[in-house]
């Protein structure tokens, strides 16, 4: 499951990265970028896949077979530390990487587009 402090840095970091504060390489925050949203669509596929491991079937007639349904369900979703929760988790840290890189690229590329602008004028 992701840390609490894994959250409070990102945002912590996305505030920073806002305020131009803090500057990420142009080149490797793009294969950054793309690695995040790619982890991200995987996440999100695993966290939906974990709404159909719910419901569990197929364990025989034998006395626990209901209450092992109902507990292996509960691990995929609504359990204690199930694994839809651990996976949204996840997905808001990296989230909150993701927002922080580009909140970088794209202050760097405006400011290229304005020097670029103030060469291009001559005085």
């Amino acid at each position: 499951m992701a840390d609490s402090n894994d959250v409070t840095l990102w945002k912590f970091l996305a505030e920073e990265s806002k305020a131009g504060r803090l500057n990420l390489d142009p080149s490797v925050a793009s294969d950054c970028l793309k690695a995040c949203e790619d982890q991200l669509q995987v996440y999100r596929e695993c966290r939906d896949m974990t709404r159909q491991m719910s419901h569990v079937t197929g364990l025989g007639d034998f006395p626990a077979a209901d209450e092992l349904a109902k507990m292996l369900g509960a691990k995929a979703v609504g359990g204690e530390g199930n694994f839809h929760e651990a996976f949204s988790e996840h997905i808001e840290v990296l989230t909150l990487i993701r927002d922080t890189i580009k909140s970088s690229v794209d202050r760097i590329g405006e400011q290229d587009r304005q020097n670029q602008r103030e060469v291009a004028q001559p005085e």
